[in-house]
C-alpha cells in the first residue's frame, strides 16, 4: 500500500464491522444458565485488560513525546502517524470489549443492569488511563509490539471461550469481540511492518526492544494482569490434533516475526515458544506486579 492507505484501510475495516452494543441494554443476561455464569465471573480481569486500551494512546504519546525530548530525530517521529490514528481507533474498540464483559460480570455477581452508571468518570480514568505509571515496562518500540502480539493471545484465548458458552447472545458478544481482536492483529502488523522498513533507525530499534514486546501483554498496565492470566488459562481448550492454544499463539507469533523482520528475525520458533512458557509458569500464582530497575526482567512481584 502507498501513502495512508494502510490506516484508511483499516480504519474502513473498522467502520464496516462495527458490531451493534444495543445500548448495552442486554436484559437476556436474565437467561444465563449456572454454566455461562461460572464463565462470566472469570472476566472480571479480562476486562480490565480490554479497558486498559484507554492506558494505550495516552502511554504511546508520553513514550514518543519522551524520545522527542531526548533528541529522537524528526524524521523518525514523524513516521508515526498511521500508528497513532490506529491507536486511536483501537481505543475506543476496546473500551468497546472493556463495558461488554463489565456489563455481563456486573449482572451476574450483582444481579443488576446498571453496570455503566455505576462507574465514575474519575474511576474509570484513575483504574483505565493513568493505570500505567507504576508498570512502564516498555520502550516506545516494545510497546508497539506489545499491542500487536497482545492481540495474537486475546484472539485464541476468546475462540476458546467461545465455543464453551451456551447462550446464543453472550456467544454472539464474545465472536464479536474475538473478530474485533483478529481484525486488531491485521492491523498492527500492517502498520508496525510499514514503520520498521521504513528506515534502518526504526529496525535497529524495533530489534533492540523486541523481547519485551514479544513476551509482555500490553494489558500489563493494569494492575490485575497477573491475577487474570492465571484466571483465564482454565478457558483455554486443551490441545485437538496436537495442536493447542499455545501452538497456535507460538505459531502466529512466529509467522509475524518473520513477516516484519523477515532474515533480520532473532528469534525461531521454538525460541519464542520457551520465552512463551517461561514467561507463563513466571507469573503463576501471581496476582500484582510492578515495573523495578532491579530485577532482571524488571517485573516485581507484589
Amino acid at each position: 500500500m502507498s501513502g495512508i492507505s494502510t490506516i484508511v484501510h483499516f480504519g474502513c475495516l473498522s467502520d464496516e464491522q462495527r458490531w451493534d452494543a444495543k445500548r448495552y441494554d442486554w436484559a437476556w443476561l436474565k437467561e444465563l444458565d449456572d454454566h455461562d455464569r461460572d464463565l462470566v465471573k472469570l472476566l472480571d480481569c479480562l476486562s480490565d485488560g480490554e479497558y486498559s486500551g484507554q492506558a494505550s494512546a495516552t502511554q504511546f504519546h508520553d513514550l514518543l513525546l519522551t524520545e522527542i525530548r531526548n533528541g529522537y530525530p524528526k524524521r523518525l517521529a514523524n513516521d508515526w502517524g498511521q500508528i497513532l490514528a490506529y491507536v486511536n481507533i483501537i481505543s475506543y474498540e476496546e473500551m468497546r470489549h472493556g463495558i461488554a464483559l463489565s456489563t455481563a460480570y456486573h449482572y451476574v455477581t450483582t444481579g443488576e443492569l446498571d453496570y455503566v452508571s455505576t462507574l465514575s468518570t474519575r474511576d474509570y480514568t484513575e483504574k483505565y488511563v493513568w493505570c500505567y505509571e507504576d508498570r512502564k515496562f516498555w520502550g516506545l518500540y516494545g510497546y508497539t509490539f506489545a499491542h500487536l502480539f497482545g492481540e495474537v493471545v486475546n484472539t485464541e484465548l476468546y475462540r476458546d471461550l467461545r465455543s464453551q458458552v451456551h447462550h446464543p447472545a453472550l456467544q454472539e458478544v464474545i465472536t464479536n469481540i474475538m473478530k474485533d481482536e483478529a481484525r486488531h492483529t491485521q492491523a498492527w502488523a500492517a502498520v508496525i511492518e510499514e514503520l520498521v522498513k521504513s528506515d534502518p533507525d526504526h529496525l535497529r530499534r524495533a530489534l533492540a526492544e523486541i523481547d519485551t514486546g514479544l513476551t509482555y501483554h500490553n494489558a500489563m498496565v493494569h494492575e490485575t494482569y497477573f491475577e487474570g492470566q492465571n484466571k483465564l488459562m482454565q478457558l483455554f481448550l486443551p490441545a485437538k490434533r496436537g495442536e493447542g492454544a499455545i501452538d497456535r499463539i507460538v505459531r502466529k507469533k512466529s509467522h509475524l516475526m518473520e513477516l516484519i523482520f523477515g532474515e533480520d528475525n532473532p528469534y525461531t520458533m521454538e525460541e519464542i515458544r520457551a520465552q512463551h512458557v517461561s514467561f507463563l509458569v513466571k507469573g503463576m500464582g501471581k496476582t500484582r506486579a510492578v515495573y523495578s530497575a532491579e530485577t532482571e526482567d524488571n517485573i516485581l512481584f507484589l
